[in-house]
This record gives structure tokens, sequence and C-alpha cells, in this order.
């Protein structure tokens, strides 16, 4: 298990196809669903995404994914 900080980004969803743009320099460093008061990341290395549905909520969900885009 891992256990260590992720940097995460909040963003919302609105049923339809949509464009997220995902700032490197807007992410926070959180453990378990808590904010860490620790600085960001250097934003010139990226290792991993991952997605999380963070509602609390057990529903159905779909996420299509058409590209993941770094510039």
């Amino acid at each position: 298990i891992n256990q260590y900080h992720s940097y995460v980004y909040d963003f919302q969803t609105n049923g339809e196809w949509q464009t997220v743009t995902i700032p490197l320099a807007k992410m926070y460093p959180s453990f378990r669903g808590r904010k860490l008061n620790i600085p960001n990341f250097n934003h010139s290395q990226l290792e991993e995404i991952a997605f999380l549905i963070g509602n609390k909520k057990a529903e159905s969900f779909e996420l299509m994914i058409d590209k993941v885009e770094l510039k």
C-alpha cells in the first residue's frame, strides 16, 4: 500500500464531454484526504497520473479519456 502523499487538483464534471486543464502549479500535497503543509512538487517531472472519484457516494460512473497531453 502506498503510504506517501499525492498531489491533488480538484475539478467538477458536468456529465458532458469536456476538456479539463490541470495546472500543475495549482496542485496541492495531500495524504488520505488531508491537505499537507509542505511545498508543491518540482513541475519539471511527472511520473504518474491517477483519477479518484472523491464524492464519497456509492454510485456508477464512466470515465472516458480521449487523450492526456502535457504542455
